[in-house]
């Protein structure tokens, strides 16, 4: 049944919510991830803040900027969620922003990433890169240094 017949045949909310809270309405698409990286990506969500939220961020070039600081809340940010996998600490990882199969941002994380820590970042980014035009975007990993002096390179990377 179409979800407007849904909607109008059972009373409207009710059986949106319903359709919401079933297994069909709850399926959501595996996050991509980036085989070979050893960084699992558990989130990717590429977005503009309201101009009263203020909180650390890190910039194009990987600085860190702690929330006392000015927002620039007319940005778009990219907030991502990982884990390293990898047996030793990653010490810098570059993310790629993936919209329509195009690569359409970039973040650079440093600092010291140890295996199994989840890494909750956000990267400011270019305003043009919103809205994004698609709901299904992905964050890639393009390069990760280790502690170790190691470095593996994306050998797939998206295109631009």
């Amino acid at each position: 049944m179409r979800l407007h017949n849904i909607l109008r045949c059972a009373g409207g909310t009710a059986a949106l919510i319903a359709l919401a809270l079933s297994p069909l309405g709850a399926q959501t698409p595996a996050l991509q991830q980036t085989p070979g990286s050893q960084i699992a990506v558990t989130s990717c969500d590429a977005h503009r803040h309201d101009i009263s939220q203020r909180h650390g961020w890190i910039d194009p070039y990987g600085i860190y900027h702690p929330a006392a600081m000015d927002f620039p809340y007319e940005d778009a940010f990219l907030a991502i969620t990982y884990k390293n996998t990898a047996q030793v600490a990653a010490t810098e990882i570059d993310f790629g922003l993936v919209a329509r199969s195009s690569l359409v941002a970039v973040a650079k994380d440093v600092g010291t990433f140890s295996t199994g820590a989840v890494i909750d970042h956000e990267f400011s980014i270019s305003r043009q890169v919103l809205p994004l035009g698609t709901a299904f975007p992905y964050c890639a990993v393009l390069r990760v240094k280790y502690a170790d002096g190691r470095v593996w390179t994306n050998p797939n990377p998206p295109e631009i």
